[in-house]
């Protein structure tokens, strides 16, 4: 297991190279980078969504996993609180790094890094999981995690939530449930997992490509303390508090997963978008995610024994 978990993360680590390289030579220009990342997020990560829904998800389970959307935004809602102590011990000056800060305490790598760790781990019956637990993060993040960066404008707010991703995820959710499965063309289903099967590395070459030339390690002693609470803190606060629920195992591990996750590399894009330090953003996105090579596989090699 943990060499699996480990593939995962040097598979997004080497996805990032790729897309650094391709920008160094000149394949990828930063003009292209918002048109093509709201490309695959439209399309390609919709596609996933439906697909891994439509396939895997467990609808005589509904009594027992409905608590996963709660699960994903009580995440980033118990992290946004605990950052308002955290912030208080803060030591700097700039108050674009303080919220940045912030918004990593609330925020995490819910989206990507857990596909790939899921999946390899359980299959697609558990990334289905993984999605609908996402309905809760997607709105956590977009309003708690957009809020803490400084700017909260809730008409586009409503518009970030009432995603592609959503749409994807409430029309799965329906043919579900409904036990509509057996009228979807069989070609619209392969489509759809073709589709999807490409997002994911688009999205990481395309971040990849973002950190070029290399991001800035400035405010070391923020991003270690950083690191300690995103890394060690929330995720042990978390785990403990979802054990004392009882929940299904196979649902327990899914939340445990994203509970351990780093700070998301798509802050990267948001914090040029709505305030903060994108430059600390970019740092503690690679910091984080190569620290939980060692964080991520020692922590489930205890939870999952």
């Amino acid at each position: 297991m943990t060499l699996t978990i480990l593939y995962a993360i040097l598979e997004i680590l080497g996805m990032f190279a790729v897309g650094w390289l391709a920008r160094h030579f000149g394949y990828i220009r930063e003009d292209e980078l918002n048109r093509w990342s709201r490309f695959v997020i439209d399309f390609l990560m919709p596609a996933l969504v439906f697909h891994s829904i439509l396939v895997g998800f467990e609808s005589g389970r509904t009594t027992e996993i409905w608590v996963l959307p709660l699960a994903g935004f009580g995440i980033i809602a118990f992290g946004g609180a605990a950052g308002v102590l955290f912030r208080l011990t803060l030591r700097t000056g700039s108050r674009d790094l303080a919220r940045t800060f912030h918004h990593f305490c609330a925020v995490n790598n819910y989206g990507f890094l857990p596909i790939l760790i899921i999946q390899s781990l359980w299959g697609e019956p558990a990334l289905a999981r993984l999605f609908f637990l996402n309905i809760g993060s997607a709105i956590g993040y977009w309003t708690i995690g957009v809020g803490l960066l400084g700017e909260q404008r809730w008409g586009q707010t409503a518009r970030n939530i009432l995603s592609p991703n959503l749409a994807a995820t409430l029309l799965a959710l329906l043919f579900a449930l409904a036990g509509w499965r057996p009228f979807v063309p069989e070609l619209v289903v392969n489509i759809a997992g073709s589709m999807g099967r490409a997002a994911v590395p688009c999205i990481l070459i395309l971040v990849g490509a973002g950190l070029y030339p290399f991001p800035s390690l400035r405010h070391r002693a923020v991003m270690g303390y950083l690191t300690l609470i995103r890394l060690v803190l929330l995720p042990a606060a978390t785990v403990a508090a979802v054990a004392l629920f009882g929940l299904p195992e196979d649902v327990r591990n899914v939340i445990w997963v994203v509970a351990l996750m780093p700070v998301p590399v798509s802050s990267i894009i948001l914090t040029r978008r709505y305030g903060g330090d994108p430059d600390f953003a970019a740092g503690a996105a690679v910091v984080t995610t190569l620290l939980s090579l060692v964080t991520v596989p020692a922590a489930l090699s205890l939870l999952l024994r």
